[in-house]
């Protein structure tokens, strides 16, 4: 078969080597999770929303006629910070937090589904399903069902999407097979009500302490700036540029299409967790998002690098090609 016209699901893991004679089966055992990265990209992420934050509290304080600008940028700011805190909770579900899996859970609920009012034990399942039915209309991650379009990023932007999303997991998540007598749990549980109640103190406190511009950009970069980048970034991992705007692909088959987006400051944030290089994670799902660098090194050594280099794209370049108007 000719390898330009592959795509790495066609390889024989058993069957591949690298040009220094390596095994890949060999080679992928050495592949275990980089805890100490892991934890310092998470808190990373926690460290920019303080810094955020007391940039909006420094501003009003010091230069109260910036207020509208202050709260723009902050806003902007929020918003893609905790899109990209958020991904680390894709990180969990593949149990890459911690090496016990119930630490791995407690630590994932806590300093991620706190703050964006998910429980991990909900999301895996879903998860899940996106990798065993990605490009079909049974996927449970269908962003990029839709075309990027003017009502895409409108819907984005004012929640619908959101809204969407939720009650498509609520769905999948009443119907999944079980004992008959077995109570299917909501997934508006208790997380739901810890990442509320923390987002309205931060806002309410704010508020009460005088700090409005933290207070409104928080807001508006939790239920606008967020939503907007997690949809469209889902779309552009997923969404095939010969795809047409006039199929419902939740009937028909969208087929499967990753892509490996760069290493770039937009890229290694936008796409954090390893989400910037999809491709690998989708062939490999286990491993690590610390280790898919030196996986796609050992990539690059195989047969596989034809099938790498064609899938290298760019988030912007992949936005440009993918907009319609309609």
């Amino acid at each position: 078969m000719n390898l330009e016209i592959q795509q790495l699901e066609d390889l024989k893991r058993d069957q591949i080597l690298s040009v220094s004679g390596v095994p890949y089966l060999e080679f992928r055992k050495s592949l275990t999770p980089n805890y100490p990265v892991v934890w310092r990209d998470i808190l990373l992420g926690h460290f920019a929303l303080a810094l955020t934050a007391a940039t909006a509290i420094l501003m009003d304080s010091y230069y109260p006629s910036l207020k509208p600008l202050t709260v723009i940028i902050c806003a902007f700011l929020f918003g893609y910070i905790h899109q990209y805190i958020q991904l680390f909770f894709h990180e969990a579900a593949h149990y890459n937090l911690a090496k016990d899996r119930k630490k791995n859970d407690r630590l994932a609920n806590l300093f991620i589904g706190s703050l964006v009012g998910q429980d991990i034990k909900f999301y895996r399942p879903i998860h899940l399903m996106h990798h065993r039915h990605l490009g079909t209309p049974e996927d449970t991650e269908h962003s990029y069902f839709d075309a990027l379009t003017i009502r895409f990023i409108i819907e984005s932007l004012t929640g619908i999407r959101v809204i969407k999303v939720l009650t498509k997991r609520e769905n999948v998540q009443k119907s999944r097979p079980g004992p008959k007598t077995e109570k299917k749990k909501s997934t508006f549980g208790i997380q739901v009500v810890i990442g509320g109640l923390l987002n309205i103190g931060i806002v309410v406190a704010s508020a009460l302490l005088g700090y409005w511009s933290l207070a409104i950009s928080w807001t508006i970069g939790f239920l606008i700036v967020f939503p907007f980048f997690g949809s469209v970034r889902q779309l552009l991992e997923h969404r095939s540029e010969s795809a047409k705007s006039t199929v419902d692909y939740s009937k028909v088959p969208h087929g499967q299409t990753n892509r490996m987006f760069g290493t770039g400051i937009i890229a290694s944030t936008l796409g954090a967790a390893g989400f910037n290089r999809h491709l690998l994670h989708h062939w490999e799902m286990q491993i690590s998002y610390t280790r898919l660098k030196d996986l796609e090194n050992f990539l690059l050594e195989t047969p596989a690098q034809a099938i790498l280099q064609r899938h290298r794209t760019g988030y912007f370049r992949t936005f440009g090609r993918l907009f319609t108007l309609r």
